[in-house]
């Protein structure tokens, strides 16, 4: 019984660190140049910025994402639609 909630307790860590948060590798690069990464989510169809308006239909993005922007002073809170912002992220890190 305790191995079973020990398998429990990964999987839901594996799910929450890595299936929910994405790529964190990217993240760390995207937070050492957070306004430059801003730009370019702003110009991809890939992700969508949440103005506290949006309903985001959860089933087509993962997030939120949240990334602190020192040129507009604010975090923002973004989603990436699945099977697009991954190659968003890929193409994003080359620049970096």
């Amino acid at each position: 019984m305790f191995y079973i909630f020990i398998i429990i307790l990964v999987g839901i860590f594996f799910y929450v660190v890595i299936v929910k948060n994405g790529n964190l590798s990217f993240w760390k690069k995207a937070a050492k140049k957070p306004d430059f990464v801003y730009e370019y989510l702003l110009k991809d169809d890939a992700w969508v910025i949440d103005d506290g308006i949006l309903k985001v239909d959860k089933s087509k993005f993962d997030g939120p994402f949240f990334l602190y922007v020192p040129s507009i002073g604010k975090t923002i809170k973004l989603y990436g639609e699945v099977g697009k912002y991954e190659d968003s992220q890929k193409r994003i890190e080359k620049l970096l």
